[in-house]
């Protein structure tokens, strides 16, 4: 891509610094966008339509967003990662294949940024409650679904990233098989092995937590 168009989307990012702020900017499209596939919108973007590639962040920037945060963990470094991922995969659109899908190549971006900034900086992560979604409970059940909630987070940002990020994309996001071993660079035989060996992990951890002894008479 060249510097031009690279400075102008940057420039245009880094100046709405604040949550929220290019989000706004990106929902100002025209439904014509709106109705293009990835590749019509990439094709676009590579010959200079900013507007084409703000499409593309305003479908995939919450996706991006939940891939990197295990390795963020908070909302302020997920903003800017999110950003950072957009803006190196704008630098880099011209080595898309667009024989595989732009989703798919973009999130091999945001994971391995993930991994570089936790090699950089070894912080404890928090999980993100939102993964797992919000339901409207009576009083009781809602605390107990919180209770049960914050349990599997801590299970989960327990794990080591190998295992917690593909948990995340199976089961929150419902991605298929072969779109994670792709995002993660293993074979679709080794993410399954590392699936089953996470939910094991997982499932020793809250089990764990459980109260031992009879706690009621």
């Amino acid at each position: 891509m060249g510097g031009a168009a690279y400075k102008l989307i940057e420039m245009e990012h880094t100046a709405n610094m604040t949550v929220g702020g290019w989000r706004e900017r990106v929902k100002r499209l025209s439904v014509g966008r709106a109705r293009l596939s990835d590749n019509e919108l990439v094709t676009r973007s590579l010959k200079g339509d900013v507007r084409s590639y703000e499409e593309l962040v305003r479908r995939y920037e919450r996706l991006v967003g939940r891939v990197i945060y295990p390795y963020a963990g908070r909302d302020a470094a997920v903003e800017d990662l999110t950003q950072e991922t957009f803006l190196r995969a704008y630098d880099r659109l011209s080595t898309f294949n667009p024989e595989y899908r732009f989703k798919t190549w973009l999130l091999a971006i945001a994971n391995n940024l993930g991994i570089d900034t936790l090699r950089r900086r070894r912080d404890v992560v928090e999980f993100n409650p939102d993964l797992h979604g919000r339901v409207t409970r009576g009083p009781e059940a809602a605390a107990a679904q919180a209770e049960l909630s914050r349990s599997v987070q801590d299970a989960v940002i327990s794990l080591p990233e190998a295992y917690s990020v593909p948990l995340v994309l199976r089961y929150a996001e419902g991605l298929s098989y072969a779109e994670i071993a792709e995002i993660v660079g293993i074979s679709i035989p080794a993410l399954k092995s590392r699936l089953f060996r996470a939910r094991n992990m997982l499932a020793g951890s809250l089990e764990d937590e459980r109260p031992k002894g009879n706690a009621v008479r």
